[in-house]
């Protein structure tokens, strides 16, 4: 085994035995801050609360508040989601060339190869035309503080990687994620007289009906890219406060997923037009919706919300990844649309930088008991990284 791949094991393995739960990332935000130093990198804590802070590694040394433009951004995140059934999580356990732990795919992998990469272009003695920056974020699992912090630095790049899943190809856009409630009013009495109240569950049902019987045009993206269409998954019914008392309101949670192209706005508006429809067939129907996320109690994200983005199949920045995935695999870079999200939003959509998103992991694995990563494609994903600084940044 060679010393560059003992390197990245080694990182892989301390990062996954850090647990850093999404608002419990301190801990493993200083590890990658002492991980910098130790090799020259320039380190910056950039505050997103009080006490969680993104790590902005660049080489060469150049904090953001005295140079904002990069030849390259990368971007991952350091927070994961809860151990949930997952055995023994932060213990990495290595069979069969495989990493096992909670936050290998999603996206600590991605976070080590970017790393290592740079600190092998460094170790080359290897000077970028204009520096390197690699944002390792916060709350990316909720609230997605770290990346609009990271925003509001306005910083500037020739290109962006997001190192999230991919299975070494290249995710040129994703979809916006609009989460929506909407609360259906009714009247409460107790349930040994229902007919002295209004169920709001039952004054809900016209409107669930029609959500269930949403469909979408799908929308061809072009070759390799395939036919995608909007969403609307209902999640979450809540009604009542006791089995013998007639609810007085039913919330109903939305998912609402949102191709690019298509906006947040326009899908909620065919909510709100769904909503009428139904109140012309009902008129005593009380209904409003909202956005709303259990987990978001920060307003800015919910004025902000998480948009859809695309990077065209046009782009100098996806010929120029597609010579360094063939230089460094010998295959031809495939590319699609995820149906997920990614930061890859902030970055096209705020910054206006050209960005990717390309890195080690099979994405069906996140959020799994069966998060692994294959070490051969971690490897090679560090190689790609190198391979794309030293042909386009240096």
């Amino acid at each position: 085994m060679n010393s560059s791949r003992q390197a990245l094991i080694a990182l892989l393995e301390q990062m996954i035995q850090i647990e850093s739960i999404n608002g419990n990332e301190k801990a493993l935000g200083e590890f990658l801050c002492e991980f910098g130093e130790l090799h020259g990198l320039g380190v910056e804590k950039q505050y997103c609360t009080e006490d969680r802070f993104n790590v902005v590694f660049t080489y060469p040394a150049t904090p953001l508040s005295e140079n904002k433009t990069y030849s390259l951004l990368m971007h991952g995140h350091y927070d994961t989601v809860p151990e949930l059934d997952m055995h023994d999580p932060f213990n990495p356990v290595i069979e069969n060339g495989y990493m096992k732990g909670r936050g290998t795919v999603d996206q600590k992998a991605g976070i080590a190869a970017g790393l290592l990469a740079i600190v092998e272009i460094k170790k080359r003695g290897l000077i970028p035309k204009r520096p390197i920056c690699f944002a390792a974020v916060i709350d990316e699992e909720s609230e997605h503080r770290g990346s609009m912090k990271l925003v509001e630095s306005s910083i500037q790049a020739d290109y962006a990687i997001v190192t999230e899943p991919t299975g070494l190809q290249a995710v040129l856009g994703c979809k916006g994620t609009l989460p929506l409630k909407i609360t259906v009013l009714g009247k409460t009495s107790h349930g040994c007289r229902p007919w002295l109240g209004v169920n709001a569950v039952e004054k809900a049902l016209p409107i669930l009906e029609r959500l269930f019987s949403l469909d979408f045009e799908e929308i061809d993206f072009g070759k390799g890219l395939g036919l995608l269409k909007n969403s609307v998954n209902v999640g979450l019914v809540k009604a009542g406060t006791a089995y013998n008392n007639v609810p007085d309101r039913c919330e109903i949670s939305l998912d609402c997923r949102i191709i690019p192209g298509e906006t947040n706005d326009r899908m909620k508006q065919k909510i709100q037009d769904l909503i009428n429809e139904a109140a012309v067939e009902h008129p005593e129907l009380q209904a409003t919706v909202s956005t709303d996320r259990p987990d978001w109690h920060w307003a800015p994200v919910k004025e902000r919300g998480l948009q859809s983005a695309q990077t065209s199949l046009e782009s100098d920045l996806l010929q120029l990844a597609e010579r360094s995935h063939k230089a460094i695999t010998g295959k031809n870079l495939s590319s699609y649309i995820t149906d997920g999200y990614t930061d890859m939003d902030f970055i096209i959509n705020d910054l206006k930088i050209p960005c990717i998103v390309y890195g080690p992991g099979n994405p069906r694995l996140c959020h799994t008991a069966q998060e692994q990563i294959l070490l051969d494609d971690v490897e090679s994903a560090r190689m790609f990284y190198e391979e794309f600084i030293q042909e386009n940044c240096i």
